[in-house]
């Protein structure tokens, strides 16, 4: 589906969702009752009561974040330019802090971090490239990166999610960057260029450049289309990766271009990677496992300067990444002992298990 353009997003689809969230939410709401009440007999595991309630949280936090968004363009002229943007910028903070702490409580969402020794903190913009795939993750990644990083995310994601209004007014706003997946958009990379020219020390471009979701159909679909192409050499580069899809370096090659990147964090997670379907999600609610990130820090004098060099060192990270998630899988977890003690977990804050590299 075409993502209708701007006007009618902006002076028909919003004002139009703020009642229909509202009235959503507080169905959601009589289902989740109407699941408790049916729990004894039919839903032991209480999954629809969990899911409608996060259903509802989820379309109430659209209402707020809509109308907060509104009334901060109407104050636009008194805030500024700054404080216009530090005011989306905590309204994207709590919205994403709540539905994360909420999915702790009601699907038993629980985060466990490994990440390497912390280092000097990097003096300039951060390109984060993290892996896609499984329930929630690029919420989680938002979230990690405004409350633990203290980082403002510039995202690249899909122009389909427009479709959010949510998603689509707070984003832009907050200088996001939404391409169509099917290559046929041709100043994609050039876009991601210039946005990774406007970052600032504190921000962050976050790019999954695996460009969707993975699960093993799509990954078997994209080795057939390789192979259709006579594209030889990343069909076998899909073929030795199992548990992500072959990165696109366009996107990649375009933001280390822009020269502003001072460092890159790639991110992998596992746990919650295999639920594929929203079938499978249902099935596993709430979580028995944990949602575990692990993450690299590479200062950019680690990264080659030549596009060939910086595709083959890309390539080179997925593959750690796929046998990072291979050792999870194998190994049902990390099984060594936490080098630092849990953090304090702040109300509403999903619960974090903090430990060493792995």
């Amino acid at each position: 589906m075409d993502v209708p353009p701007w006007a009618v997003r902006r002076f028909v689809i919003d004002p139009v969702f703020v009642p229909v969230a509202a009235a959503g939410a507080l169905l959601a709401l009589g289902v989740a009752g109407l699941g408790l009440v049916v729990a004894p007999l039919l839903d032991r595991r209480l999954r629809v009561a969990r899911v409608a309630t996060l259903v509802a949280l989820y379309l109430a936090m659209e209402a707020v974040v809509l109308v907060s968004a509104g009334v901060l363009w109407l104050a636009r002229p008194a805030l500024g330019r700054d404080r216009y943007e530090r005011a989306h910028v905590l309204v994207l903070r709590r919205g994403v802090g709540l539905l994360v702490g909420a999915a702790r409580r009601l699907v038993r969402l629980e985060l466990e971090i490994h990440e390497p020794p912390r280092g000097p903190v990097p003096d300039g913009p951060v390109l984060v490239l993290g892996r896609h795939a499984g329930p929630g993750d690029s919420f989680v990644l938002v979230h990690l990166l405004l409350s633990r990083h203290q980082l403002l995310p510039r995202v690249v994601l899909l122009d389909s999610l427009q479709m959010d209004p949510a998603i689509d007014l707070l984003l832009n706003r907050l200088g996001a960057c939404f391409l169509r997946n099917d290559g046929s958009q041709q100043d994609a990379a050039q876009r991601i260029g210039a946005l990774a020219g406007r970052l600032r020390r504190g921000e962050a471009l976050v790019i999954f450049p695996e460009g969707a979701n993975f699960t093993p159909g799509r990954r078997r679909r994209l080795i057939a289309r390789l192979r259709a192409r006579g594209q030889w050499e990343r069909a076998a580069v899909a073929e030795d990766l199992d548990a992500v899809l072959p990165p696109r370096p366009a996107g990649v090659l375009a933001a280390l271009a822009a020269g502003t990147v001072a460092a890159t964090m790639i991110v992998a997670h596992a746990g919650l990677d295999e639920l594929a379907t929203p079938a499978d999600v249902w099935r596993a609610v709430p979580f028995g496992a944990p949602l575990v990130l692990r993450w690299w820090w590479v200062p950019a004098a680690e990264i080659p300067p030549s596009a060939t060099g910086r595709t083959q060192w890309l390539t080179m990270h997925w593959a750690v990444v796929n046998a990072w998630i291979d050792t999870q899988r194998a190994t049902g977890g990390p099984a060594e002992p936490a080098e630092r003690p849990a953090e304090r977990v702040e109300p509403g804050e999903p619960e974090v298990r903090n430990v060493g590299p792995s």
